[in-house]
């Protein structure tokens, strides 16, 4: 007797649990549409715009820039790194 007692007092519990969570969650109401509408989505070609675009490569003339000079070996070669054995303890 007090076993189904118990049983249905822990059903009846889980239950009420089940429906109170039902019913606060279904108090938010989450809509399909977003917040923030989208762009709409144009029909015109916008790389139009650099159809005419220059590039000034005046900068690649100037004395500064020529006086530049590599220091140490490029590409930089690495060498050996690391260690064959990456369990070993040193």
């Amino acid at each position: 007797m007090q076993s189904n007692q118990n049983k249905l007092l822990l059903a009846l519990i889980i239950i009420l649990g089940l429906a109170a969570g039902y019913i606060y969650y279904s108090q938010f109401s989450f809509s399909s549409s977003p917040v923030v509408a989208p762009l709409p989505i144009s029909a015109k070609d916008d790389l139009k715009k650099f159809e005419t675009l220059k590039i000034n490569f005046s900068i690649l003339d100037n004395a500064k820039y020529k006086s530049l000079e590599v220091f140490g070996e490029s590409p930089v070669v690495p060498g050996v790194t690391g260690k064959k054995d990456i369990f070993a303890p040193f």
